[in-house]
């Protein structure tokens, strides 16, 4: 016999099931309008009750926004904060070494369809820190002890549709500059360095349903300050260039991928050109950004093609890029060089892949500084 309890809990979720979203609006068309509610209001319409945080929480939704055409692209940047912004103290240089007086790094958010920018309410992240992004989950993993400078396992997942973080478990070893991304459904990290500054040739992938890590072979080579994207398959990470401990500085020219089906790494020759370039894998081809082209990977035997013209002003060596809204558009973030061959503010730049031009995006001041790693989220 059911207990008093369990007869009013079902009343209770009977009423809740047939509570109208919207009174006198079929449920149907209440989603559809509640989908076409703008990314920043998400937190603001989750709260009005309990029918409207479940409606927003179910698969179905995203497929209500994609069909509204009210899909939103969100640039997620792990960046310090901007010195001349009034956040005091002198920012890091760009090669890694960071004064004990540095400014905070957090999370910056670019919306690219609406061109607003905020600050994440994130966990505090450990300075280096690098992202990347599953579905609408984005991870923050690893970097440095903001106190001791050492490498760090930890790892928070933010989920971009409800604006919920969670601590995750942390990678099975700390580590920093390492080599992260999405592939097949997975984000993984591969090299980087110790608390030691010794290479790692060592790798695992985060699944972010089962909410585990899988420990991976280790690659062939250690490599530091190495760049991580998905193959052209989609599902296989490639880890490219770094150097080893006893080259330090000294970029390798190759790079590695890992195939899940067989659990292997396998080596490419001359992937990386030139040792300064951004990569980013644009609709299955991987790209590289670099000071005087953008260019694309033929293959190990034709090598590179120009596809395009650099960011207008970029400054060599400084960039950071992720694709965006399903493969039509490449945002970079790096420095605009000034006049006599320096650095200033940082400035993002977003390249049309159907017609070749770019557009530069000025942010305000408080989002002009250096960001380290970059992320980008469809919500």
């Amino acid at each position: 016999m059911r207990s008093p309890r369990s007869r009013a809990l079902e009343r209770d979720a009977a009423a809740v099931e047939h509570v109208e979203l919207i009174p006198g609006m079929p449920d149907d068309v209440a989603v559809d309008c509640l989908a076409r509610v703008p990314h920043g209001s998400y937190r603001a319409m989750r709260r009005v009750c309990r029918g409207w945080r479940s409606a927003a929480s179910a698969p179905a939704f995203a497929v209500a926004r994609a069909e509204a055409g009210a899909n939103e692209d969100l640039v997620y940047l792990l960046q310090f904060a901007n010195p001349a912004a009034g956040a005091g103290g002198e920012g890091p240089k760009e090669d890694g070494d960071a004064p004990a007086n540095s400014p905070a790094y957090g999370v910056a958010v670019y919306n690219v369809t609406t061109g607003e920018w905020r600050r994440e309410k994130a966990p505090p992240v450990p300075m280096f820190a690098q992202c990347a992004a599953v579905g609408t989950r984005l991870a923050v993993l690893g970097g440095w002890d903001p106190e001791t400078f050492e490498p760090v396992a930890d790892v928070h997942v933010l989920d971009a549709a409800t604006g919920v973080w969670r601590r995750a478990p942390p990678m099975r070893s700390a580590r920093s500059f390492f080599a992260c991304a999405e592939a097949g459904g997975k984000i993984y990290v591969a090299g980087g360095h110790d608390k030691h500054k010794n290479a790692l040739k060592t790798a695992e992938a985060y699944d972010a349903v089962a909410d585990a890590w899988d420990p991976l072979p280790d690659m062939s080579e250690e490599r530091d300050e190495c760049d991580g994207m998905a193959t052209i398959a989609g599902d296989r990470f490639l880890a490219v260039s770094g150097y080893r401990t006893a080259r330090q500085g000294g970029f390798e020219r190759d790079a590695e991928w890992f195939d899940p089906a067989s659990r292997e790494w396998r080596r490419l020759d001359r992937v990386r050109a030139p040792p300064s370039a951004a990569h980013v894998v644009v609709r299955g081809r991987v790209w590289c950004i670099e000071g005087a082209a953008v260019m694309e990977w033929l293959g190990d035997r034709r090598g590179w093609r120009e596809v395009g013209p650099s960011p207008p002003g970029l400054k060599a060596g400084t960039a950071r890029a992720v694709c965006v809204a399903g493969g039509e558009r490449v945002v970079v973030t790096g420095a605009v060089e000034d006049a006599d061959g320096g650095s200033g503010r940082h400035a993002l730049w977003v390249f049309d892949v159907k017609t070749k031009n770019w557009t530069v995006v000025r942010p305000p001041p408080e989002f002009a500084g250096f960001a380290f790693s970059v992320a980008a989220v469809r919500v």
